[in-house]
């Protein structure tokens, strides 16, 4: 499950959720989160987490 966050806080986030997590009885996994500027990703984002594919 992909979680944008295109408008805040700052230049936006997308969080992917496993699905362990959401399912009844899953295994609890950790959440990844992507923002700009951090993991390689560049800096400079207006709408990061507007569109995930």
């Amino acid at each position: 499950l992909y979680v944008g966050m295109p408008y805040g806080p700052g230049t936006g986030a997308l969080h992917a959720l496993p699905m362990s997590n959401v399912t009844a009885g899953g295994a609890v996994a950790a959440v990844t989160s992507y923002r700009p500027g951090q993991g390689g990703l560049p800096s400079v984002a207006t709408r990061f987490g507007y569109a995930a594919r």
